[in-house]
C-alpha cells in the first residue's frame, strides 16, 4: 500500500497567493490554467510571479479540460462549484503535478502535488487561505500584521468594499488564521443543494452527480433561462455574482459565463 502524502500547511492571507506561493516552491516555469476562472488568480500571476508563463486551457460543460496534458506538465484545476470532485480524482491520477483550486470546495480531501483553500467563501471571516505542498518556499513572506481576522457578516456595499482592500494586498503569512469560527455544517449545504436541485433540475442543463466527497459552494443552474432566474433571485434578496469575466462567443466556455446561474445556498 502506498504510503499516504504528508503535506506541509501554511496560512496565507488569500487563495490567489498560494498559487504564487506554489509557483515558487516548485520553480513552476510554464503553468497551465483554464480561461474558466477568477481573473484575480491569472492577474496575481502575472504580477508577483512574471516568471511562469501562462498556457491557457478550454473545458467542455462536464467541467473536464479539452486538452491532453504531457506528463511533466504542471496543471492548475478548480474543484468548480465543490462539485467536481470526481473530475480533480482523475485529473490527479492522470498527471503528477496537478495544482487542485479548492477555493470552491472548503471540505474537499487534499490531493495532487499541491493546492488550496479560501476561508472566506465558507466561514463569516474576511480574508484567510490554506495551502497545502509538499515544498517549501525559499522566499520568506512577510508576516501579516493586520488587526485578528473577526467574524465579518457583509451586506453586498461592505463585501465590494473588502474585494478592493484585498486585491491591493500583497502575499502575507497570516498567524491569526488559528483563531477561527466553525465552518458551516457540510451536511446543511447538501440538504439546501438538493432542495434547489429539486426545484430546477428540469431547467438545468448540467449534468449534476454527486460523489461522497463533494460539498457544493453554490447550486449551479445553466439554463437559456438565466437572465429571468438571476432577476428572480434577486428580487427575492439574493446576491448573483456571475463566473467570471466575459469570454468570447467562440470559446466552449462562452455559453457558462452567459447562462449559469450560481444560485447561492443560504
Amino acid at each position: 500500500m502506498d504510503k499516504p502524502v504528508e503535506y506541509k500547511i501554511i496560512k496565507l492571507n488569500l487563495a490567489r497567493h498560494c498559487l504564487n506561493y506554489i509557483i515558487n516552491a516548485y520553480s513552476i516555469k510554464v503553468l497551465h490554467i483554464p480561461y474558466y476562472i477568477c481573473p484575480a488568480l491569472y492577474h496575481s500571476v502575472k504580477y508577483y510571479s512574471p516568471e511562469c508563463k501562462l498556457k491557457f486551457y478550454h473545458i467542455n460543460e462536464n467541467f473536464l479540460p479539452l486538452k491532453e496534458f504531457a506528463p511533466e506538465d504542471f496543471i492548475l484545476y478548480p474543484d468548480y462549484f465543490g462539485i467536481n470532485r470526481l473530475n480533480v480524482e482523475i485529473l490527479a491520477i492522470k498527471y503528477k503535478n496537478l495544482i487542485v483550486d479548492n477555493a470552491q470546495a472548503y471540505f474537499a480531501p487534499k490531493t495532487g502535488l499541491a493546492g488550496f483553500y479560501s476561508l472566506r467563501k465558507f466561514l463569516p471571516v474576511k480574508y484567510g487561505a490554506y495551502l497545502y505542498t509538499r515544498e517549501i518556499c525559499k522566499t520568506n513572506y512577510p508576516t501579516d500584521t493586520n488587526t485578528p481576522n473577526k467574524i465579518f457578516t457583509p451586506d453586498y456595499d461592505e463585501f465590494v468594499k473588502n474585494e478592493l482592500y484585498l486585491n491591493k494586498q500583497p502575499p502575507l503569512i497570516v498567524s491569526s488564521l488559528s483563531e477561527l469560527p466553525p465552518a458551516p455544517s457540510g451536511k446543511q449545504r447538501l440538504e439546501r443543494f438538493y432542495t434547489l436541485h429539486k426545484k430546477y433540475k428540469d431547467i438545468n442543463e448540467l449534468k449534476i452527480n454527486l460523489t461522497g466527497n463533494d460539498i457544493p459552494f453554490i447550486y449551479p443552474c445553466l439554463t437559456a433561462y438565466a437572465d429571468r432566474l438571476a432577476g428572480e433571485l434577486e428580487r427575492k434578496g439574493k446576491t448573483i455574482l456571475r463566473y467570471w469575466n466575459p469570454l468570447p462567443e467562440t470559446f466552449p466556455e462562452h455559453r457558462l459565463y452567459r447562462y449559469l446561474v450560481p444560485v447561492p445556498l443560504y
